[in-house]
């Protein structure tokens, strides 16, 4: 792992080595204190590595029972009390579990035929509540984040969820991207209706996989069937209008797999290139 200056872009330390445990890292999360990245080989083996937040320091490897992960995809901090993660679940339906941030202890995992998991891909927390994206089952599924029950599971037609592999939260609103239908769904975060579905060809979506929210402006990662190119899309928080569309011949996108928001910066992660393109809010 690659650790930058966000004042500048430069590079601070390279965490590699057998210590840290890393193995194929598919996402990260950071609160005041720690780094978490979920680790997910093909086949077993599933962990999280916590890291200091201070100076890159290894702090423990989470793994085996009572964690139970299985095909780690995304993870989420609650403030810096929990650390909410997804299990896609080859195996099974999915389910989400979730760890005290005080100490990397195992707290609960949410599983079972009420939640609808199914390959859950994506998760966000906004506080009160967790959203996780369904990207088999196209379906967002809403939790209370105080002790991980559910609280919804939106589906239907009229959400237009077509393998949702990317979700934001910004306090109002919640931000899904699909993937496979070239659109994203803005919905309300008090009750989880429908606002609106962005799509057209204005946005230049293109299999849109990745989303944050810097609380002006939506930046939404474009991953075309290359490891060449992709763009990332920008949109107003406040109507979902197009802003802008960022393109890799300019900005040396290849494949965008992840995007991140910190402070008045932006940070889009290259799976085409190893490389990590920063931009400026505004």
């Amino acid at each position: 792992m690659t650790e930058l200056n966000a004042s500048n872009g430069s590079r601070v330390r390279i965490l590699s080595g057998g210590k840290y445990g890393f193995d194929i890292p598919v996402a990260i999360a950071v609160d005041a204190a720690h780094i978490w990245v979920t680790n997910s080989p093909p086949f077993s083996g599933a962990s999280v590595t916590e890291l200091s937040a201070i100076n890159g320091s290894f702090v423990r490897t989470l793994s085996g029972h009572p964690y139970a992960f299985d095909s780690l995809d995304g993870i989420a901090d609650d403030d810096g009390t929990s650390i909410w993660v997804t299990n896609s679940g080859l195996s099974d339906s999915g389910s989400v579990t979730e760890i005290a941030a005080s100490d990397g202890s195992w707290v609960r995992t949410p599983t079972g035929r009420g939640y609808a998991f199914n390959d859950p891909e994506a998760i966000a927390v906004d506080g009160a509540h967790i959203w996780v994206a369904n990207s088999g089952g196209n379906s967002v599924t809403e939790l209370d984040a105080s002790n991980g029950s559910w609280v919804r599971t939106l589906s239907g037609s009229k959400y237009a969820f077509n393998h949702p592999d990317g979700i934001a939260v910004d306090g109002a609103h919640v931000w899904v991207a699909n993937s496979a239908g070239n659109s994203v769904t803005e919905l309300n975060a008090s009750n989880g209706s429908l606002i609106r579905t962005l799509s057209g060809g204005s946005y230049g979506f293109d299999r849109p996989h990745a989303i944050a929210v810097d609380g002006t402006h939506v930046w939404v990662t474009n991953t075309p069937d290359t490891q060449t190119g992709g763009s990332v899309t920008v949109m107003n928080s406040s109507d979902g209008s197009w802003a802008r569309t960022l393109s890799a011949s300019s900005y040396h996108f290849a494949d965008p797999d992840a995007i991140a928001v910190d402070g008045n910066r932006i940070w889009v992660a290259n799976y085409g290139s190893s490389s990590v393109t920063e931009l400026t809010v505004g």
